[in-house]
């Protein structure tokens, strides 16, 4: 059995759909802190368990915080590139692009 899959005849221009640079901040703004919320849950509670299980002292617990937010605030600061540069695609009517996975390379200024 096949399916026909229904595409509209044409891309809507982006002038005719809501994106503003304020609309592309908040978008962002919300999808970096979402990343930073669930990862940085997800370490706290991984570093927790992991000291209890061995029964590590609590100054052993914050250092490995302490370690741990480094990840944290590396995958941050990637995911808050990743957004913008994905918001201003959608902004310019263009499709996402697959990501590139470098740290830095969603903040050096493109000419």
């Amino acid at each position: 059995m096949q399916q026909e899959v229904i595409k509209p005849d044409r891309t809507p221009k982006s002038g005719q759909q809501a994106f503003s640079p304020l609309g592309c901040f908040l978008a962002a703004a919300g999808a970096t802190l979402l990343t930073f919320c669930l990862v940085g849950v997800a370490a706290v509670a991984s570093v927790w368990a992991f000291s209890k299980l061995l029964g590590l002292p609590d100054i052993f617990i914050w250092v490995l915080l302490a370690a741990v937010a480094i990840p944290v605030l590396w995958i941050t600061f990637w995911t808050a590139g990743r957004a913008w540069h994905v918001e201003q695609r959608l902004a310019q009517g263009l499709d996402i692009d697959s990501p590139i996975f470098k740290t830095t390379y969603y903040w050096r200024a493109r000419a």
